[in-house]
């Protein structure tokens, strides 16, 4: 839960929503958007006061000021001093509670007005004609810098959002910078064992072994760890925290992903034989100790970072935020990024879908345009806050909707502001209102090295992990990201059948050749399919 906590904080506050098409309204208008009869509109603010019905997912260690409460509290009032809309909170769960409440719902058609929904949710409302047409809204509410985050994408977000003609979404851009997998690994480690950063595997085995066997932590005892995972998935697809994505990559294979193969043909990417490959070496190096012995077993491989017990993982770009509690324990630990090559020193990453989520409007519901009026306040906040929203947390749980809006190489960008800003290249009142408050951050670490975790970290993950982003990559296009009839009804079972296997291979209970009945099985139980299926849905 706290790296779900942080997800939404940190990827919140680097992203950002967008949108539209090159035949829209001119992106050098400024003001009002114009409506089609001519009439003036604020985008920012409806002219009567609104009220809408939400659901919200809030963190079960969710604190909250005196006399707040989910519905009534410093965010839900800025968003109706500034937009006149009020919300209404029908119900709120946790994690996945939240998923189940929230799929009943939508099953049931007792929907709120607005919600915030992934991709497989968005096209089966959509398919069930649950959903309101945004297109007119959207010409008439939506900003120009909105629209430059779509069309930064070649508009394919809106074309995610678009079912039968009609757009029934404002989509999220997908942030490329979070495909990457890298390795977080303990520099002064490295400094101490005179050991140079692992370029690809080999290196890797070789590191972490020097990590278990040659006390790195200087405390006399054999009790320091290479390499941490999870015990939930060992490949995830967007940016997972401890899992074994980046040795997946590293043998050009992308589990969980439907990618084409050299053929041409539809995969699924757990399916690939690579996988096999990247699942002997886990598989070795776990037998040999290199990996968490108990990572299959563990709750929180974040303590043994914390700790000072664990050397490296596998995470995205902004994994300093997870590593406050490292630095606050012990300043001395000094987190590095780095890729892991294949065997042509290539670094292979499988790109994110275009659009992430969707922010869609219950058919029927009477102000529409009132999605379009929050997003643009949204993005407004995230962007060039005024004094008060300086205060409130981009991405926090308390926002009644929370949205991803930016450029698709928005953490790129971020970096090289901040580079050239803490150079005087940039003055500092140029920046965004976040970049403002992370190069004030990156002053005060730099005066006062490690001080404070919190300031070590924002600065530590634009200028190390979106660093490492200016490495050239091998970047797999993902061919779907939806969900099919059959998926629908087989999903579960076969990736618990993944599951099983993959974690029983890495562990010893089966042998490697247990991945070739595997697939065998997979594609007889619906993989083969739902392969057809995609292909259909893919010509549509």
């Amino acid at each position: 839960m706290k790296v779900v906590k942080m997800l939404g904080l940190v990827l919140a506050a680097s992203l950002v929503f967008a949108g539209c098409s090159s035949n829209n309204a001119s992106d050098t208008n400024t003001g009002g958007q114009q409506a089609s009869d001519n009439t003036p509109v604020d985008p920012f603010r409806l002219p009567e006061p609104v009220e809408i019905q939400i659901i919200k997912s809030v963190l079960p260690d969710l604190t909250m000021k005196e006399g707040e409460t989910i519905e009534d509290n410093e965010y839900t009032r800025y968003v109706f001093d500034k937009t006149n809309i009020k919300t209404k909170v029908m119900w709120y769960a946790s994690s996945t509670d939240y998923d189940q409440k929230m799929q009943l719902a939508v099953a049931s058609n007792d929907m709120p007005d607005m919600m915030v929904v992934d991709e497989k949710t968005f096209r089966a409302m959509a398919a069930s004609d649950q959903l309101e047409d945004l297109t007119d809204v959207y010409e008439k509410y939506v900003t120009p810098e909105i629209r430059k985050f779509y069309q930064a994408t070649d508009n394919k977000v809106i074309d995610a959002a678009t079912y039968g003609g009609k757009l029934l979404a404002l989509p999220s851009v997908g942030i490329q910078a979070d495909a990457p997998s890298m390795l977080w690994v303990r520099q002064d480690w490295l400094d101490k064992l005179g050991l140079q950063p692992p370029k690809n595997i080999d290196e890797l085995r070789a590191v972490l072994k020097a990590f278990v066997e040659k006390d790195p932590d200087g405390n006399g005892a054999a009790d320091t760890i290479g390499l941490t995972g999870n015990n939930v998935t060992l490949s995830a697809q967007g940016g997972g925290l401890h899992d074994f994505k980046g040795i997946f990559n590293a043998f050009n294979s992308y589990p969980l992903t439907w990618v084409k193969d050299e053929t041409g043909n539809i995969v699924y990417g757990s399916t690939m034989p690579g996988v096999k490959e990247a699942l002997s070496v886990i598989r070795d190096m776990y037998k040999e100790g290199l990996i968490d012995k108990e990572f299959a077993l563990r709750k929180s491989p974040d303590e043994l970072v914390a700790s000072g017990k664990g050397g490296a993982f596998f995470g995205p770009w902004w994994t300093p935020w997870a590593l406050t509690a490292s630095v606050k324990n012990d300043p001395k630990a000094d987190w590095r990024a780095y890729m892991i090559g294949d065997k042509d020193g290539k670094y292979n990453i499988s790109s994110l879908p275009a659009a992430q989520s969707y922010l869609v409007v219950k058919k029927g519901f009477k102000h529409p345009e009132a999605a379009v009026v929050y997003a643009n306040m949204y993005d407004q906040v995230s962007h060039t806050p005024d004094e008060k929203a300086k205060n409130l947390i981009v991405g926090h749980s308390l926002w009644p909707l929370t949205m991803i809006t930016d450029y698709p190489d928005a953490a790129t960008k971020k970096h090289e502001l901040l580079l050239e800003a803490l150079a005087g290249k940039v003055k500092p009142e140029e920046l965004d209102g976040e970049m403002q408050l992370v190069y004030e951050q990156a002053l005060k670490d730099k005066a006062n090295p490690k001080a404070n975790a919190d300031d070590w970290a924002a600065p530590q993950a634009y200028l190390v992990g979106a660093g490492v982003l200016e490495l050239e990559m091998n970047a797999i296009d993902p061919v779907f990201s939806a969900s099919t009839k059959t998926m629908e009804r087989r999903w579960a079972n076969l990736q618990k059948l993944e599951n099983e296997t993959f974690y029983k291979i890495v562990l010893g209970s089966l042998d490697l050749d247990a991945f070739d009945k595997f697939v065998e099985d997979w594609k007889a139980e619906g993989g083969d399919t739902i392969i057809k299926e995609i292909e259909e849905e893919i010509q549509k």
